[in-house]
């Protein structure tokens, strides 16, 4: 099965590529806590050496006035953050539409083409690589971790050369973790919901071998 195949040569590409990302994001992280921390011990230390020349009732007002600044500066940033961060997600939740869309988009053609009745040629084996190379490297940044996990559990099992039934059970995680990053509810849908979606008719899954 060509999907298949497609699907076991691109999950180590992306293996080594997923890890990359970790260790580069982690480094930033810890570079900016550094950062972060040693500009709070240069200002503590200022203030304490300004505060050993001054009388306590001119460090008293100079100390009350240091902490309101902090504490109003804090407040500050943390609601700029948060107005940032809706901004942001709203503008990512557009953007994991768009590529998640791409993917079901992908799969929709696949089955398709395995309908002799619509007469679609399959897709080309180089063309589903690439289609499938590109949506795996935008999840890489856009993808929640919980898509890129189901995403890494689908490659997992479409290499070992499953059953159809296999293959559209593991879509419906992978549907429902796309779903949860883009902010819709999935409490109500049952099991195999997904698994049945691309089909038809749903009957025809519980029809299917293994």
């Amino acid at each position: 099965m060509t999907f298949v195949r497609v699907m076991r040569d691109t999950h180590n590409q992306s293996r080594d590529k997923v890890s990359r990302m970790k260790f580069i994001i982690y480094l930033l992280i810890l570079i900016a806590l550094s950062i972060v921390i040693w500009f709070s011990y240069q200002l503590a230390a200022y203030v304490a050496i300004g505060a050993k020349e001054l009388k306590p009732n001119e460090y008293v007002p100079l100390f009350v006035a240091f902490v309101t600044t902090v504490v109003g500066l804090s407040g500050a940033l943390y609601t700029q953050n948060k107005i940032q961060k809706r901004e942001i997600d709203n503008a990512h939740r557009s953007k994991k539409t768009e590529i998640y869309f791409s993917f079901i988009k992908l799969i929709e053609r696949v089955m398709m083409a395995h309908k002799k009745e619509l007469n679609l040629e399959p897709l080309d084996e180089g063309e589903l690589m690439t289609k499938m190379i590109e949506f795996k490297s935008d999840c890489l940044l856009w993808g929640s971790e919980e898509v890129l996990q189901a995403l890494v559990n689908f490659q997992t099992l479409s290499a070992s050369e499953p059953t159809p039934k296999k293959i559209l059970r593991s879509v419906d995680p992978l549907y429902r973790a796309m779903r949860n990053d883009i902010g819709l509810k999935n409490t109500k849908l049952p099991k195999d919901f997904f698994a049945k979606w691309p089909l038809s008719n749903p009957k025809e899954f519980d029809q299917l071998d293994g």
